[in-house]
């Protein structure tokens, strides 16, 4: 039985003083080649919202050792 899960999934959270977006803006992305660790890329797919000095989002990303 394999425990490693198919997908990673990152929340976060910032508030960054010097980043500021004053229109309240949605960001989605899909890459690739985002790093998973020690040199290993894998697809990711993330969602974020931005206004102000606020910064939300999620990261949904392949696990790369998830043997399925």
């Amino acid at each position: 039985m394999n425990k490693e899960p198919k997908y990673l999934v990152d929340y976060f959270v910032y508030k960054k003083k010097f980043h500021w977006f004053l229109i309240p803006t949605i960001v989605f992305f899909y890459r690739d080649d985002v790093f998973f660790e020690t040199g290993i890329t894998t697809p990711a797919i993330g969602f974020s919202f931005r206004w102000l000095i606020f910064f939300a989002g999620i990261q949904i990303q392949r696990n790369a050792y998830y043997k399925g």
